[in-house]
């Protein structure tokens, strides 16, 4: 008779609920379907799942409170990283009638412009430099009201993940006009999202079930999720 192996709980911090990759009143979500069975292969499971602002949720994990950060950004100290479970694909969008002419981030330039909390280290210096000398430039830690920001005319583009994107156009329809065309800006390239574990065996661990995960059957590799 086999010996059953006890599953370990991890916990891991994420940035507020970021639908439809996590749904905070739900265990549920495009990301989290995939984390579960990438942890499934190693015998893990998720413990906790705290929604948290980004820059709060590495904090967490920085102090040892949680285990793992999801979406990490780049070169958190102290922190081991994983290879990318999924991919997300920023876009600038603004309303099609104003007819803005995006074809770089340079652009940008002179047009008031909402980022997501934290835009600036995953965008690349040229975006970081854009928002320094753009005095119209702000980001918001509430992707609800970048798309609300938007479609009232408060700003003239937003950045955000396309899927995230459609997902508040269509939540925040009953309470605005999202009907409205919207031009996508397809400035970046698709960006990895990685996971990043204060404890390395535990991050290799992860890591592995990643791996297995895209191994497996090939309608849940991440690869042919982000189409």
């Amino acid at each position: 008779m086999a010996n059953h192996v006890p599953v370990k709980g991890v916990s891991f911090a994420v940035s507020n609920s970021i639908p439809p990759y996590f749904y905070a009143d739900k265990k549920s979500g495009l990301q989290y379907d995939l984390l579960k069975a990438a942890l499934a292969t190693q015998n893990l499971a998720i413990s906790q799942l705290y929604f948290s602002p980004n820059k709060r949720a590495a904090r967490q994990v920085q102090t040892h409170n949680v285990d793992c950060l999801i979406n990490a950004h780049p070169n958190i100290e102290g922190l081991f990283y994983t290879q990318s479970l999924i991919e997300y694909q920023n876009s600038v969008f603004s309303l099609s009638e104003n007819q803005f002419v995006i074809n770089s981030i340079a652009d940008l330039q002179t047009i008031s412009l909402n980022g997501f909390q934290n835009a600036t280290k995953y965008l690349g210096q040229e975006f970081r430099d854009m928002s320094r000398n753009n005095r119209q430039y702000n980001e918001s830690n509430s992707q609800r009201s970048q798309v609300l920001m938007l479609f009232t005319g408060r700003v003239e583009a937003i950045v955000m993940e396309r899927r995230i994107f459609e997902h508040y156009r269509k939540l925040l329809a009953h309470k605005i006009n999202t009907e409205q065309a919207i031009s996508e800006h397809s400035l970046f390239a698709p960006a990895q999202r990685k996971i990043a574990c204060f404890n390395d065996t535990l991050r290799m661990q992860i890591d592995e079930g990643i791996s297995s995960l895209k191994q497996s059957d090939p309608i849940m590799r991440p690869s042919n999720l982000n189409s």
